[in-house]
């Protein structure tokens, strides 16, 4: 039997990255997007600010609360950041400059090459697992999030109106990780003189258009959102919706070689664990909002149903008995 089935775009929220050299206005263009995307919904914009509180000087043009956050540009700040935004009911966040967490990934991963003996290839894979970590919160967040990202810049020859040629500043690729724009529902590059175009456009509203961002510009976006199709999830009657009240950390095993188990308690009193190899994901996973888990409910079973809460029951008991 097929498993296939009528493909339907589902209600999602906006990841959308506004990017440009400095002086184009990105800051603004994202308050006028935001203002509009909220519009009507009672919901608050949340700046994050890295840019010596630069966003605070909007305060008389828009309504929104910030978060300044300074240097060093450690993963945490701006991943705790969204989550708080998320926690407190904001309808959409802002990271203006979201080029400063890349910044400290770079940062960071220049201080693990710095070490005597470092592995340069390797020191990526630990500095990958600090960027994911903001990622997850950026794109995995139940909230719309509007990323700022500094443009590289350059410079070149142009014909002014007198015939001569005279220097141009444009804008290039934007200071983050290659790539980066495929995650995005939208990604726009705006120019110094505040003209916008969209290099990737998952809406198909502006593909091909030369426009300035406005709070129309967010208005469209939220109505496309609002035609999609709601999310719905099977309910398996084998298994109950259960929610995570908390997490718990137990250590087991020698000083020297000390495994860490995070346990999840859920509502109906059962807890589902994961050793240290998963820790990271399963607590950004709980802390982003993601804490409703179908659990099955099969008489003696503790096992969870989805991929982030593992039962690793047997393995915990396994280290806890070499521990005795």
């Amino acid at each position: 039997m097929s498993g296939f089935k009528k493909a339907t775009r589902s209600q999602v929220y906006l990841k959308l990255a506004i990017t440009g050299p400095t002086g184009s206005g990105k800051t603004y263009s994202a308050l006028r997007l935001a203002t509009g995307l909220l519009e009507g919904t009672g919901k608050r914009i949340a700046g994050i600010d890295t840019e010596n509180e630069s966003m605070s000087l909007y305060s008389e043009q828009f309504d929104f609360d910030v978060l300044p956050i300074s240097p060093p540009f450690d993963h945490e700040k701006f991943s705790d950041a969204v989550l708080l935004a998320l926690k407190e009911d904001y309808g959409a966040v802002i990271i203006d400059s979201s080029s400063h967490f890349w910044e400290g990934i770079l940062e960071y991963k220049a201080r693990l090459d710095s070490r005597p003996g470092s592995n340069s290839y390797t020191n990526w894979n630990e500095a990958g697992k600090k960027f994911s970590t903001i990622i997850t919160a950026v794109f995995q967040s139940k909230i719309h999030v509007i990323c700022c990202m500094r443009s590289k810049m350059d410079y070149v020859m142009e014909t002014n109106e007198r015939g001569k040629q005279q220097p141009k500043k444009v804008g290039l690729a934007p200071m983050m990780r290659d790539g980066i724009e495929y995650e995005f529902t939208s990604v726009f590059d705006v120019a110094l003189n505040h003209e916008c175009i969209c290099t990737k456009d998952r809406t198909s509203m502006f593909t091909d258009k030369i426009f300035q961002i406005t709070e129309g510009t967010g208005t469209q976006i939220r109505d496309w959102l609002a035609t999609a199709t709601p999310k719905t999830q099977a309910v398996d009657p084998q298994k109950t919706l259960c929610t995570v009240s908390f997490i718990d950390q137990k250590e087991f095993g020698p000083a020297d070689n000390r495994k860490t188990a995070y346990i999840a308690k859920l509502s109906d009193g059962r807890e589902v664990g994961t050793l240290e190899k998963d820790a990271a994901e399963v607590l950004e996973m709980a802390r982003i909002g993601k804490t409703e888990y179908y659990i099955h409910t099969q008489p003696g079973s503790r096992e969870g149903s989805l991929e982030l809460f593992e039962i690793l029951d047997a393995e915990i008991k396994s280290v806890h008995r070499k521990e005795s």
